[in-house]
């Protein structure tokens, strides 16, 4: 290889940064997830509040089992798109962070509709799921931007 002048590496640099910069923001979770997630959790709030108690609980089950089968491909973030997979080192413990969270707020599920019924809320489990399901929506989004930061530190330290 011939001499690379300082304006060519350089160059080349600065197109090795962009490419990575592209590969992390491919680190994604679909919008779909947030909102199929929102949704679910607000439904088996209605039907905790205004079903049988063996309805919510089957319908639990169905929940879980659905968010068992689904979650694995896409909390990982790692597939924001069918031309690009992201490494794993790239987008570390993007999946516990995700399902982490969902943990979190189901104990704050719990915690707020028992604060609501304290209260006298006429439907305590639907008011909490409704207050889970807008953090859903719009955390999810900005727990993958904390995350795309991260990445973009990391990826700018000397090796």
């Amino acid at each position: 290889m011939d001499n690379v002048s300082p304006g060519q590496a350089s160059e080349a640099l600065e197109t090795v940064e962009r490419a990575r910069r592209q590969v992390i923001d491919q680190i994604h979770v679909p919008t779909w997830y947030w909102w199929g997630l929102a949704v679910g959790w607000i439904g088996l709030g209605l039907l905790t509040d205004l079903g049988s108690a063996w309805l919510a609980a089957l319908a639990t089950f169905v929940f879980g089992t659905v968010h068992a089968s689904v979650a694995p491909r896409v909390v990982s973030g790692r597939h924001g798109s069918r031309q690009l997979s992201v490494r794993g080192d790239v987008a570390p413990h993007v999946a516990r962070l995700v399902l982490g969270g969902v943990v979190v707020l189901a104990a704050a599920t719990v915690g707020l509709a028992l604060l609501a019924q304290a209260d006298g809320a006429r439907h305590p489990v639907t008011a909490a799921s409704i207050v889970v399901a807008v953090v859903l929506v719009l955390g999810g989004p900005l727990l993958l931007g904390g995350v795309r930061r991260r990445a973009v530190r990391r990826a700018r330290r000397p090796a």
